[in-house]
């Protein structure tokens, strides 16, 4: 071979390793992500049915919610009911209570009252078989004593007038008279006695007042 033919040859080598090379970057280039499989990407009908089954679970725990809304509600009516008719039986059985305290309030003091009654018919009685005036009188005034007492017992006292002075709050005056040696405003005489109940005056007294 010639020197020429040699050095030729020689010349052509660098020039396939460089497209050997160029080759092999070009099938690394082009060699990109792997292309996705029919088992990797979804089909519409399936998306699809993924989410009508998404929206039928939703559905579902919804119309659970509800129903225990509804059993809860029902069972706040069923109590607001039974709290209503407890208080409606409550207040009649008060009323009733109630009624009986103003109709039959004064039973304990009618009962007290009763033994007047007895011993005013007997002096009654006693009166038409004999003719011992002081005798009658003397069981009169009995009869009266007992009855303040009774008064007194319930809390009903006698407004104190005659030697007093007049006080509006305790005392009414129907008449003024002078009095020589008398301060005036001093009561003078009692008309018709006054009476307190506890604290409160039931009936003033009548009373003549010194000018």
């Amino acid at each position: 071979m010639s020197k020429s033919n040699s050095a030729a040859v020689k010349g052509t080598k660098p020039s396939t390793t460089r497209e050997t090379t160029a080759s092999t970057e070009k099938r690394t280039d082009s060699s990109g992500p792997e292309p996705l499989t029919a088992a990797d990407v979804a089909s519409p009908a399936d998306q699809q049915t993924g989410a009508r089954k998404k929206s039928r679970s939703k559905t579902q725990q919804l119309q659970a919610e509800n129903r225990q809304l509804k059993e809860r509600l029902q069972q706040l009516q069923d109590q607001l009911i039974r709290l209503t008719a407890d208080m409606q039986n409550l207040k009649k059985r008060y009323d009733r209570e109630l009624e009986n305290v103003v109709i039959y309030g004064n039973q304990k003091l009618v009962e007290k009252l009763l033994p007047l009654v007895d011993e005013l018919e007997r002096a009654l009685h006693m009166s038409d078989h004999s003719k011992n005036f002081e005798a009658f009188r003397n069981g009169i005034e009995m009869i009266y004593q007992h009855f303040l007492n009774i008064l007194e017992a319930e809390g009903v006292k006698p407004i104190k007038a005659v030697g007093q002075q007049f006080d509006y709050n305790l005392h009414e005056a129907i008449l003024m008279a002078e009095r020589e040696g008398v301060e005036a405003g001093t009561i003078l005489e009692e008309v018709q006695k006054g009476y307190v109940y506890k604290d409160r005056v039931i009936r003033h007294a009548k009373v003549i007042v010194a000018k």
